[in-house]
């Protein structure tokens, strides 16, 4: 038998391997974790490491803080570039 530590740590690794793979949200509830993963850890595992699904789950966000981080913002056009633009098409049509 493993020690919880053990355990604890085996469940951690498989839960982010499986957060990242599946882009599995923070929010998510165990049923809904079960209907999309192929291979879900076990409700038995949880429960003799970590005690409850919640627990579990934040340490998957303490062990990988980059599974739950926000993408990076997609870049703002540029003001400049639309007038360029605008201007040249108003010299063509001229």
């Amino acid at each position: 038998m493993a020690s919880r530590n053990r355990l604890r740590q085996d469940v951690t690794k498989t839960l982010v391997e499986q957060f990242k793979d599946w882009g599995l949200p923070r929010d998510i509830d165990y049923k809904s974790y079960c209907s999309i993963v192929d291979r879900p850890v076990t409700g038995r595992a949880i429960q003799k490491s970590y005690y409850n699904w919640k627990t579990a789950v934040k340490s998957v966000e303490l062990a990988a803080p980059a599974v739950f981080a926000p993408p990076p913002p997609a870049p703002k056009p540029d003001p400049l570039e639309s007038l360029s633009k605008a201007s040249v098409e108003s010299d063509e049509d001229e």
